[in-house]
Order: structure tokens, then C-alpha cells, then sequence
């Protein structure tokens, strides 16, 4: 494995870390989120099923992907193929939510943590698992 392709490893394992703590919304009592969506200033939660679904099943599928991120992290070489797939997903995804951030008028912080960065590491990701992507001797040789 090349260095950018270690450094990619642990960016991986940053991303599937952060986004298993999403498990706590899975399970977190309604009143809690929704004292949490007014302490960042979103103002009064609405309630309803489909707002309890909406936030439970993105927690969980970001839980999921941390999984998905985790396990592929210790295996970058094996699957540069499917890392660059997720390099390019994030990118795509990155674009995507700071569309959704701005249409949906959120707060500036928020706009900038969530879609620049993915956008970053998916490009840094596409980058480091190119074809033929080589900074040195890999780690075996």
C-alpha cells in the first residue's frame, strides 16, 4: 500500500467512526432531538411521524455506511476499484448536500462542515487510489 493510499486508509476510518456515532439518534428520545435542533439555532422541531422516520432511518443508514467505511479501510489496496467508487460517491454526495444545505437555508457553519468536506475527500480519495497510483515502494515490497 503507498502512503496516499495509508493516508486514505485512516481518512476512511475518520469518516466510518464519526458517522457510526449517528447511533445515538437511532435511539435518542424525540424530546432530546428536538431540544438539539434548537440549540443549533433550527428553531421549533416539527413533529410527526415522518419527521421521527426521516431523522431515526438517516441516523441508521449513516451508521451503516461508517461500517461500510470502517471495514474497507483496513482493506484499500485489496479494493481500489470500490474505494474510488466511494471517492467518487463522496464527491457527488458532497455537492449534493451543500446544494441541499443552501436551498434549505441552514447556518453557514453547517453548510461548510458537511458538503466542502466530503467533497475534499472524495477528491483526495480519487486521487490516492487512481490507476497506478504510486508514491514509493508499497509496504510488501
Amino acid at each position: 500500500m503507498t502512503r496516499k493510499q495509508m493516508v486514505t486508509a485512516w481518512i476512511l476510518r475518520l469518516l466510518g467512526l464519526a458517522a457510526m456515532f449517528a447511533i445515538v439518534a437511532v435511539f435518542m428520545p424525540m424530546p432530546w432531538m428536538a431540544a438539539v435542533h434548537k440549540y443549533l439555532g433550527l428553531g421549533e422541531m416539527p413533529e410527526g411521524p415522518i419527521v421521527e422516520y426521516m431523522a431515526r432511518s438517516l441516523s441508521a443508514a449513516y451508521v451503516a455506511l461508517g461500517f461500510i467505511l470502517w471495514h474497507v479501510s483496513f482493506r484499500v489496496a485489496e479494493n481500489l476499484r470500490l474505494v474510488r467508487l466511494l471517492g467518487v460517491a463522496f464527491t457527488l454526495l458532497g455537492a449534493v448536500l451543500w446544494w441541499i444545505d443552501v436551498k434549505a437555508g441552514m447556518p453557514m457553519a453547517w453548510i461548510l462542515q458537511e458538503g466542502p468536506p466530503a467533497i475534499l475527500a472524495g477528491l483526495w480519495i480519487i486521487y490516492s487510489c487512481r490507476e497506478g497510483a504510486s508514491d514509493g515502494p508499497s509496504a510488501g515490497q
